[in-house]
């Protein structure tokens, strides 16, 4: 029997797997041996995801649900994306990746309406998934729930204040989780700059990402920006690591120490 490849034979829900960091999940984990489902924001986005992951692992157990977070109904939502996942298997682990377009202002331009659009997906989201995992996931060590925050939860920069607040928040709510789900394990990565589509969304030209991208080699000490392949290896070691709970394991290229 292995010892070390935890993830064979395990159930991983990936919230926002059909790209970006949830993607590179969602294909670790079928690496690893699991049975993934992933969820998309439209039935379309979550069908082309599972037709790609299918074309590049054809015996990959891979299944995806359509799941629109961004509604009030987002509690109800999350209950049924469960229900329909675990259907042909109980989930053992669920990983949270799903975001919008980061929402970068000066501090003058703060708004009420723009504070509740970036709460939505990084306050009102992470809370509620605790609330419907603990209903779900069976009360074993051996099940784990991984959310997401950013370097900008430690290294503040000018117009990132919403963003560092709720970055900041999602590490202290991943241990307190831990606590008020045990004996599941609650964690959350954090990463730093990563060459995704994200950027892309908030207005990056491949340009203007690819002059980011060199920006941040020249200064770290790893002396590359991180790709979505090298930070997926945290979240799955976060799943595999039963001695984990309360953690944030921070992957950013050595750019706290420059």
């Amino acid at each position: 029997m292995a010892k070390y490849n935890k993830l064979a034979g395990k159930h991983v829900l990936v919230i926002g797997g059909s790209s970006g960091i949830g993607r590179g999940v969602v294909e670790g984990s079928i690496e690893a041996g699991a049975r993934v489902t992933l969820s998309g924001s439209s039935a379309k986005s979550a069908a082309t995801a599972v037709a790609e992951v299918q074309a590049a692992y054809p015996t990959a157990q891979v299944a995806g649900v359509a799941c629109d977070l961004s509604k009030d109904s987002v509690e109800a939502d999350l209950e049924a994306l469960f229900i329909e996942a675990k259907k042909p298997q109980p989930i053992d682990h669920v990983v949270l990746t799903a975001g919008d377009a980061l929402l970068i202002a000066d501090v003058q331009d703060i708004t009420l309406e723009k504070i509740r659009q970036v709460a939505r997906f990084r306050m009102e989201l992470p809370l509620l998934l605790g609330k419907v995992t603990a209903r779900h996931l069976a009360r074993s060590n051996e099940c784990s729930l991984t959310i997401s925050t950013g370097g900008i939860a430690d290294r503040p920069s000018p117009g990132w204040s919403m963003i560092a607040y709720v970055g900041a928040g999602l590490t202290g709510l991943a241990r307190n989780l831990a606590v008020d789900l045990k004996p599941v394990r609650v964690n959350a990565v954090e990463p730093g700059f990563v060459i995704t589509g994200l950027w892309g969304a908030m207005g990056l030209t491949a340009e203007q990402l690819e002059a980011q991208a060199k920006a941040v080699a020249d200064k770290v000490p790893t002396g590359r920006a991180a790709t979505v392949e090298d930070v997926a290896e945290a979240y799955l070691y976060l799943m595999k690591d039963r001695n984990a709970t309360g953690e944030i394991v921070k992957t950013r290229s050595g750019s706290n120490l420059v």
